[in-house]
């Protein structure tokens, strides 16, 4: 209950942050309020309504039904169905907000924030202030998303930082995202990393259920089908004096999962992979990535709704790599598979970028939040400082792989029998 207050810190800085008795937030009546709560014709806010959180290709439920606005589920909705048009929303049909409340994307002359090298960009408040926003403005209620994969890349992975980076010392970044859903109607939004990361070229490249869905539904013309031409399907270039940084979004259409075999993947190689409430335990095709980023050393970090799902899913983790210890055995030398099995430790942090608001769920009063926590899998350890802090969780099965690791040929004998199905 300790993270409580935090999550209710955060919602109570903004003018429409209103908790009900329950400590939850009523964020369809603030949509509402602003015109924006629906189905298709919503611009970035559009949703297929219901109470699941994700689509049916996993176990996870949302909550019930109770009597609340919300918005029915429609049928045939899909995520990303804009990509089928000719081109992306502008600004005011994305958002359909008052000008004053837009973060926006293109600026009169010297009207842009300064340079993100020059600002520090921690939590909301000190987004808001540096993009001259009112906090009256609802937009961090679909900004915790570019902005979460900001905190992921920067603070919890640390592969870039926003004065890294030099006019004379550019930095090409290759970042695979996956499980995007509604993530898929606001693509311009992700234009925010390139704001943040001055003198960066972020190349950043989308692959799920969702993403395949769509771009196998693409039709000549349409922003979708220039996936199919292997072509970014949103470029932006942010102004010159903030670093002249470039972001271009592709999409992986070819197949539903990420795999590292797949032919596109040649010479695509991430230079880090992360997910917005990711679910690990939720859908088999996390085995296969887990294990990958673990064997290759690739960056690699996820959020969850909650900090308690989070510490069930880390301790989960060494029990994957375990499991697929018969597969290695023959792919690795003897010091790999001892250095895989030793002991590690996946911080799970409270995202100061989360979705501001407490979720529905009835009975939970945890924090459940969007994007709630973060967990790094796979970290940089190049640039990152020795020692844990507080926030680390060190899983148990990590402990015992540890004591194990001696005994190694021991282990794949005892794990021969076990079925290796989601690693492919």
């Amino acid at each position: 209950m300790e993270k409580v207050p935090l999550v209710q810190a955060i919602l109570k800085q903004f003018p429409w942050g209103r908790i009900e008795k329950d400590g939850t937030f009523a964020d369809e009546f603030i949509l509402a309020y602003y015109g924006v709560l629906g189905h298709e014709g919503f611009g970035y806010w559009s949703i297929p309504g219901g109470n699941k959180p994700h689509m049916d290709n996993s176990d996870t439920c949302g909550p019930g039904g109770d009597g609340l606005l919300r918005v029915g589920p429609q049928d045939g909705y899909q995520h990303g169905y804009q990509l089928l048009r000719d081109k992306h929303l502008d600004e005011k049909e994305g958002w359909k907000l008052e000008d004053r409340l837009i973060p926006k994307l293109h600026f009169e002359a010297g009207r842009e924030p300064v340079i993100a090298s020059s600002a520090n960009v921690v939590d909301w408040k000190s987004w808001y202030s540096w993009r001259n926003l009112p906090l009256e403005s609802p937009a961090a209620l679909l900004m915790h998303y570019p902005l979460t994969v900001y905190q992921l890349l920067v603070h919890v992975l640390r592969i870039t930082h926003p004065s890294r980076n030099s006019a004379e010392r550019r930095q090409s970044l290759n970042v695979h995202y996956l499980g995007p859903e509604v993530e898929l109607n606001m693509l311009p939004l992700f234009s925010e990393l390139a704001l943040l990361l001055p003198y960066t070229d972020i190349k950043l490249t989308m692959y799920g259920t969702a993403v395949h869905n769509i771009v196998q539904q693409a039709k000549k013309g349409s922003i979708a089908m220039k996936s199919k031409r292997n072509l970014p399907v949103y470029t932006y270039t942010s102004p010159s004096s903030m670093g002249g940084s470039t972001l271009a979004i592709y999409l992986h259409g070819e197949h539903e999962n990420w795999d590292p075999r797949i032919p596109s993947m040649t010479g695509n190689l991430p230079d880090a992979i992360v997910a917005a409430n990711a679910g690990l335990l939720s859908y088999k095709g996390w085995q296969g990535v887990v294990l990958y980023c673990h064997v290759e050393g690739t960056p690699f970090a996820v959020t969850e709704y909650a900090e308690q799902s989070a510490e069930v899913q880390v301790d989960s983790l060494p029990k994957m790599i375990m499991h697929s210890m018969p597969y290695l055995q023959s792919r690795m030398s003897t010091a790999a598979l001892l250095s895989l099995m030793s002991p590690r430790t996946y911080p799970i942090e409270f995202n100061p970028f989360q979705r501001p608001g407490q979720r529905y769920i009835a009975s939970v009063r945890l924090p459940n939040v969007s994007n709630g926590f973060t967990i790094k899998i796979v970290g940089n350890e190049k640039n990152e400082e020795k020692g844990e802090g507080p926030s680390t969780f060190v899983s148990p099965s990590a402990a015992g792989a540890s004591r194990a690791a001696p005994e190694v040929e021991q282990l794949v004998g005892k794990t021969k029998g076990m079925s290796l199905d989601g690693l492919d």
